[in-house]
């Protein structure tokens, strides 16, 4: 349980994983409890408290086709914390991060849950991001819909992201993130998209983008990636 909120469990089978997790039960309710003076500084609303198809579908891809263990890792905008988990039963060395604290709440629970270690948590605004050191993969799923965040995001990948390292991204096809890959290429990044399909309160089509240094290895030492042949460059 998590004071001040009813939680319900969830079972999800990923690759070599079964991952239970403790969600709100109905995150729609969440947007009574909104201050209108909170909403109006930055439009915060719980987006956190959703398990999205997005983050099941990376959840998915990380399991089937990267090898972390060993691997700094950073997610941002962690929500409930699934694709940590997942990295952190690779065996990865993880930094969750979110800008809701309820929703490092919801992760610590989630990581307990599922007997993970290696995991730290914190909270992490994208635009003035406190952070320590450089990380060999870089996670986020359903975190470029916003075009005031493009840079920030940019940005701390240039600033956070090591040489050799790798981002991997999911969204689920929106139209307004070309302006994100776009700058993407103008500060010194490629990228390439691979379409995830899974089944999550429907059938959905999923992009999952993985993002380099320009001029890195093909097959960087810092993380292993098996992947099919790629569907498509660029967004």
């Amino acid at each position: 349980m998590i004071p001040g909120y009813a939680t319900t469990e969830t079972l999800l089978e990923v690759p070599g994983h079964r991952v239970r997790l403790t969600r709100v039960t109905d995150a729609e309710a969440l947007l009574a409890d909104i201050e209108p003076v909170t909403f109006a500084e930055d439009e915060r609303l719980p987006y956190w408290a959703e398990l999205w198809p997005s983050s099941v579908a990376l959840a998915h891809y990380l399991a089937k086709h990267l090898n972390l263990e060993g691997q700094r890792v950073l997610e941002l905008g962690c929500g409930l914390g699934l694709i940590s988990v997942v990295a952190a039963l690779q065996g990865a060395r993880v930094l969750c991060t979110d800008y809701e604290e309820a929703a490092l709440a919801f992760a610590r629970r989630n990581a307990s849950g599922n007997a993970c270690r290696g995991m730290r948590f914190q909270l992490v605004d994208w635009c003035h991001p406190a952070l320590r050191r450089r990380y060999d993969c870089i996670l986020a799923s359903d975190v470029i819909y916003e075009a005031r965040s493009f840079g920030p995001l940019v940005s701390l990948l240039q600033r956070y992201l090591a040489r050799g390292g790798m981002a991997v991204f999911a969204e689920p096809g929106r139209a307004n993130t070309r302006p994100f890959f776009t700058l993407l290429r103008q500060r010194g990044f490629t990228y390439r998209k691979h379409t995830q399909r899974v089944q999550w309160e429907g059938a959905h089509r999923i992009a999952i983008y993985t993002i380099r240094h320009a001029g890195a290895a093909a097959h960087s030492k810092s993380v292993a990636l098996t992947l099919p042949s790629p569907r498509g460059r660029g967004d």
